[in-house]
Parts: C-alpha cells; structure tokens; sequence
C-alpha cells in the first residue's frame, strides 16, 4: 500500500483531470541490441510536467539504498498539501559503480513515475541494462550490423524531439495568465529558440528552458 495524506479529494481530482488530458507517449529512445523502441524518461517528464502543474500538481522521486541495493520513493504532491507516497522500488545495480548506479535510477525513476501516473508508454524492456547488463546470458550472443540507411534515432529526431502538444499549450496558458503581450512572447520565443519565429519550431529542451522564463516572468 501506498502512503497518504490525510486527505486526497483534492489531489484526486486534479489527478482524473490530468489523465482525462494526458495522451499516449510516443517513444523515442531505441535499444538496438533487444529491438525494441521506449519512451524516454526526458520525453515522459517534458510531457507531464505541464499538465501536472496547469492542475496544481507535481511529483518528486527520492532515491536511497545500502550500498548494495538501490532504492526510490515516488511522491505525487497536489497544492493544497496532500500527497501520495510510493511504496519504495529497490533494484540492484548490475555494477556498483557511476554507470550501474546511473543506469538504475534512470530506469526506476522512469518505470515509478510510470506507474504512479499511469502513464500509456508501451511495452519497455530497456530495463535489461538495469538488471542483466547489456544482455541476456540464456541467449547466443547476436551480430548487430548497423543498418545502411538512417537509424531509427535518425528517422524519430525531427518530430520526436520538436516541442510537445502539452508544452504548447501549457505555455499559451502561461501567456494568458501572465498577460504577456504577442509582441514580447514572439521575442522571447525567438531569444529562446535560437531565432525561431514560431513556438511550434522549438525543441523539446528549449522548451523547457521557455516554460522556466514564462513561470518567473514578471511584467
């Protein structure tokens, strides 16, 4: 079970609102040695955040272990002051070092935020890498040839990394209630997007960087 606030109602609600909203994730990381496709934890976070906090909500992943074991609490926190609390995940490293550690916490903070929103991202086995290494020692090992034309990276780059649906939005509304005028939202975007003239042309990260100035801009 999980843990919890004395009262959800309200974090119950803004948490209905939100997955009426939210939409598949499309997946634009790849595993070439399983073949398999995956959404990327940068991807499903560039992809909730605004929509968590256009209804007050946030979440914040805390990790932990005994240097053995690696753990993570997940914690979905609404504005009024009730939260929701994982029960920990605990995974161990292949390798206990820089890399397995990295490895882990990616792989748990992305499988945990996941779940705790339940999140449409697809089937997802790149957690190979977080609990049997680079592959799986039941199997002969595979040639991997790198294709001819252009890899699935190459092909997914242009659109998935463009900014999202749910970034745009949130930044629109951001303008609105910032009472930013057209003038000055087209200059920030173009200072922020590298001379861009439409907010459509962004990447993912510039996006980011844009959400951030929009929440601190005062006029």
């Amino acid at each position: 079970m999980c843990n919890k606030s004395e009262s959800i109602i309200n974090l119950a609600k803004a948490l209905v609102a939100f997955n009426m909203e939210i939409k598949i994730i499309g997946k634009d990381g790849n595993n070439p040695h399983f073949k398999n496709d995956y959404a990327t934890l940068d991807t499903i976070i560039d992809e909730v955040r605004p929509i968590l906090a256009s209804h007050g909500l946030v979440i914040m992943q805390f990790p932990g272990g005994d240097g053995e074991k690696y753990t993570l609490r997940t914690m979905l926190i609404h504005e009024s002051g009730e939260w929701i609390e994982s029960e920990p995940l605990t995974m161990k490293p292949v390798k206990n070092d820089p890399q397995g550690i990295g490895s882990c916490t990616t792989y748990a903070r992305r499988y945990s935020l996941s779940a705790m929103l339940s999140l449409n991202t697809g089937e997802d086995d790149d957690g190979e890498k977080a609990t049997h290494g680079t592959g799986s020692k039941s199997e002969p090992s595979k040639q991997y040839t790198k294709p001819s034309g252009p890899t699935t990276e190459t092909q997914s780059g242009s659109t998935s990394n463009l900014i999202s649906a749910a970034q745009i939005n949130y930044c629109h509304k951001l303008k609105k209630d910032k009472g930013i005028a057209d003038p000055d939202f087209i200059a920030m975007v173009s200072e922020l997007g590298n001379g861009k003239d439409s907010i459509k042309d962004m990447t993912k990260q510039e996006a980011s960087s844009f959400i951030t100035l929009l929440n601190n801009y005062a006029a």
